[in-house]
């Protein structure tokens, strides 16, 4: 065979591959899913947070009790309400501190794993099994985002008095700056990526051996 034939064969190949790569299949099908994964998202937003609401104010009341009294949820967000008396007035009597929180920032990976679980092929139990793990992830995400938001505020936004409330607990301003930046700008799109990675391992390798040989 010639060597402009080897590289028609070769070129053919290529093609024949270029084609049918699965890889490729399944992320621009995990793409077209993307939409509907953020519609979702945003349509049940309130039931979404209710779990990550109630983690966060269980640490914060059981680990702070001094300084927190409860959260409430107002649709998707979060009210902070602590026992912070601030020294401006209101009608004339002294208010204490509530912080309004919104914790979607943190929980957009829930769309992005729901492409890639949707866009997996698994039998359907499978396939639940891991949207409600990928819940529990994202939940635990964005629990600790808005844990270290809530600390953030106060030692650095909104006055002496918070500040000082910060100073009186063992947190000190670096570790509160390096939590939040990663659970800001890591966490939310890393961790989903790889919950989907461990819980699709063996379909995975099985990709990456077939793009192999």
């Amino acid at each position: 065979m010639s060597r402009k034939e080897q590289q028609e064969a070769e070129a053919g190949r290529n093609q024949s591959e270029g084609e049918s790569n699965p890889i490729k299949e399944m992320f621009v099908l995990a793409a077209l899913y993307l939409p509907l994964g953020f519609f979702l998202w945003f349509f049940m937003a309130s039931g979404l947070m209710y779990p990550a609401s109630r983690l966060v104010e269980w640490l914060l009341t059981g680990l702070y009790p001094e300084l927190f009294e409860r959260i409430v949820q107002l649709g998707f967000r979060f009210e902070v309400q602590t026992a912070i008396v601030m020294p401006q007035r209101v009608d004339g009597r002294a208010a204490a501190l509530n912080l309004d929180i919104n914790p979607m920032i943190y929980a957009w990976g829930m769309a992005l794993l729901f492409g890639l679980v949707m866009a997996t092929p698994m039998r359907a139990l499978r396939r639940l099994a891991q949207l409600l793990a990928g819940l529990l992830v994202v939940t635990l995400v964005t629990t600790w985002g808005v844990f270290w938001e809530v600390w953030r505020d106060l030692a650095f936004l909104l006055g002496p008095q918070a500040a000082a409330a910060v100073q009186s607990t063992a947190l000190s301003p670096t570790v509160i700056a390096l939590c939040y930046q990663l659970g800001y700008l890591v966490l939310p799109g890393v961790v989903p990526i790889a919950a989907w990675i461990l819980m699709n391992r063996p379909f995975i390798e099985r990709l990456v051996r077939h793009r192999r040989f």
